[in-house]
């Protein structure tokens, strides 16, 4: 879907990969959540199947909570995400949880410090909401020297023009814009590190 040139130019190529699945949390997953993105838990089960793969590998898998208790995050939103426990549906186990209060997962949290710990030199994003959270932690990730790969079937916002836009702006210019089926069998031909 996103212009061939980019799919060529810049292949999915894996060596040290983590996941990093952003805020998939009841708060954005559960339709009585407040922030509940319709039509997102067709995502749910493809990010299971993406976790379990990660997690069978021994490939570190981390999983944001966003609380958006900053002070921009307040004046913006002018609200406090009511819930932060992750999605109930997702199996958590195996995965290392980070609690974030902006858009970018890397903002004072100890994301890069967790990943260059585990020497990891690309990270798999998927989650919600694309044009933001995503596309914010991506940026991030790319000027930290991280090669950023999108699952585009892992995303979720809150209408196809918004997520649609942003995956356009990341295959542009940071990240690699693949879908779940391509990962997989990426991952499936990837030998483990074991001091990953």
């Amino acid at each position: 879907m996103y212009f061939e040139r980019e799919r060529t130019k810049h292949p999915l190529v894996l060596s040290k990969p983590a996941l990093l699945l952003i805020d998939l949390q009841k708060y954005f997953c559960q339709r009585e959540g407040k922030a509940y993105l319709p039509g997102v838990e067709r995502i749910l089960p493809t990010a299971q199947k993406l976790l379990k793969a990660f997690v069978e590998k021994d490939l570190p898998v981390i999983m944001t909570i966003h609380r958006g208790n900053s002070p921009s995050m307040m004046r913006w939103w002018n609200n406090v995400v009511e819930d932060e426990q992750s999605e109930p549906s997702l199996d958590c186990a195996g995965t290392i949880l980070l609690y974030k209060d902006s858009y970018d997962a890397f903002y004072m949290t100890d994301l890069e410090e967790t990943l260059r710990k585990r020497r990891v030199e690309q990270i798999i994003i998927g989650g919600v909401m694309t044009h933001l959270c995503v596309e914010t932690t991506a940026r991030s990730g790319f000027v930290r020297g991280f090669d950023v790969i999108i699952v585009e079937d892992v995303c979720w916002d809150k209408d196809d023009w918004y997520h649609f836009a942003a995956l356009k702006n990341l295959a542009h210019g940071f990240s690699v814009i693949t879908n779940s089926n391509e990962l997989l069998c990426a991952l499936r031909s990837l030998v483990p590190d074991r001091q990953v």
